[in-house]
């Protein structure tokens, strides 16, 4: 047999043992459960009116007197104050948030009056352990509860201003008398902002 023959035998045989080898090649792979503790859990953000405190409070901002916001009437140069108490539960280690009221707030009911009556609020809030609130009193908190493992709980107090402002005679119009509006609308707001 002529060698250049044999090569090729020899060769034809290795190619042969290669791929018939090939059902015997192995991976391992292996696993173990994963620790215990490695869940995460989210935070949260709440506001409800205060428990005891779910109406609001009026008053004639003078202190002067008792208003009653169903049998009191307001004419021109009077000034009343309305105060209603919120909870604000938060946690969250990074969270910080402000306060806010939408439209500072809302008056609507008969045109004229509300055209006549001007509105200003505030809000204000003391900071229980470990938390930080800024801007109060003023129309926007800003607020960081903290680390730790419990709720966060403080009182938001919003006192919201009403004037109708006293002008000269004649110049308030028959129109505004035996009128109503309300401040029922406005909405207080928590908006998280970035940390820190």
């Amino acid at each position: 047999m002529r060698k250049t023959t044999k090569g090729a035998i020899a060769v034809g045989a290795g190619v042969a043992l290669l791929l018939g080898g090939a059902g015997t090649m192995a991976a391992w792979k292996t696993g173990t459960a994963v620790a215990a503790g490695s869940s995460i859990s989210s935070g949260s953000l709440t506001i409800v009116p205060k428990v005891g405190a779910l109406t609001p409070v009026w008053a004639w901002n003078s202190g002067a007197g008792t208003f009653d916001a169903t049998n009191s009437r307001i004419v021109p140069g009077d000034v009343v104050k309305r105060t209603q108490v919120f909870t604000v539960t938060a946690r969250g280690d990074r969270l910080k948030f402000t306060a806010d009221l939408d439209l500072a707030p809302v008056i609507s009911g008969d045109a004229n009056l509300t055209a006549a009556l001007t509105a200003a609020t505030t809000l204000s809030a003391t900071a229980p352990a470990g938390a930080t609130i800024t801007g109060s009193p003023g129309s926007v908190l800003t607020v960081t509860p903290g680390t730790g493992s419990a709720d966060v709980t403080f009182d938001v107090t919003v006192t919201s201003i009403v004037t109708w402002n006293f002008g000269t005679a004649g110049s308030d119009a028959a129109t505004t008398m035996g009128k109503s509006v309300s401040l029922a609308g406005a909405t207080l707001n928590l908006t998280q902002v970035t940390f820190p």
